[in-house]
């Protein structure tokens, strides 16, 4: 089962990458958000905490871009 949570934020991820690719920022974030909450609880699960930490710094990242995404669709 942890396996297999591993494999599904992993294609989260991928996913998000192509969505942004796809110029969907927003969705992108969201996407790339839920597949690093779901490594968190992967690395928790395997003890593997600087990966879990990295996972952490990067979803604070994207809530940032999010919020200046959001900013500035509203300074528009």
């Amino acid at each position: 089962m942890v396996e297999l949570l591993g494999w599904l934020c992993t294609l989260l991820v991928i996913i998000g990458f192509y969505v942004n690719a796809k110029q969907k920022l927003a969705l992108a974030i969201i996407l790339w958000v839920i597949g690093d909450v779901g490594w968190i609880v992967y690395d928790v699960l395997i003890n593997n905490f600087s990966h879990g930490v990295l996972s952490g710094l990067i979803i604070g990242i994207n809530i940032y871009g999010l919020y200046n995404l959001n900013k500035e669709k509203n300074d528009k």
